[in-house]
């Protein structure tokens, strides 16, 4: 039976999601999201108060779960390959500015990455749209993920829902990107 996880996305900076590429992935942080999704089952981030709950910031479909060490050989240049094995069976970490925390690393690794399927897939941040009320009760209330809940012909109602809205892909930008640095010219 295909679920379907909903959470609040409460910073999102293009790591978790991942927007690279045109490709959603989840590569960090939700571990016990990572850990029990399975292709086909959908993942759903909301955003926090004082939003209007029901505010969707991405949705989309498992294509693949994915092994750290075996994403970061496949997705080299991904912002959110961030770990790479090494031979001893551990893993370095390649952006010290990201999760610097042992318990976040720990978690990171504690399971496989999310790859979600393009074509069922879409990424709202900074432009996100608002769940119909017939929707409404699959919409994420606070912390944690909540995957129990839906009802028959919620899933239908959800892909009909975001196929009218706009075709699969990318619509916006994370809304908590790091600004661009700018470069100063001394005069």
């Amino acid at each position: 039976m295909t679920r379907i996880f909903r959470y609040i996305l409460v910073t999102d900076s293009g790591m978790a999601p991942c927007i690279d590429r045109g490709r959603v992935s989840l590569a960090t942080c939700k571990p016990k999201i990572r850990a029990d999704a399975q292709p086909g089952d959908w993942v759903i981030g909301f955003y926090p108060k004082p939003e209007p709950r029901g505010l969707v910031a991405w949705a989309g479909r498992v294509s693949r779960c994915v092994e750290i060490g075996d994403y970061k050989a496949e997705f080299r240049g991904r912002s959110d390959a961030i770990y790479r094995p090494k031979r001893n069976g551990e893993f370095k970490r390649l952006r010290p500015d990201y999760h610097p925390e042992s318990d976040s690393i720990r978690k990171d690794l504690s399971a496989p990455v999310l790859v979600f399927d393009p074509a069922g897939t879409w990424y709202f941040g900074d432009r996100p749209r608002m769940l119909p009320k017939r929707l409404l009760a699959l919409a994420a209330k606070g912390r944690g993920h909540c995957v129990n809940g839906t009802v028959d012909g919620d899933l239908e109602a959800l892909q009909t829902w975001l196929m009218k809205n706009a075709p699969p892909g990318i619509y916006g930008s994370p809304r908590h990107a790091p600004l661009p640095k700018i470069a100063v010219r001394r005069c």
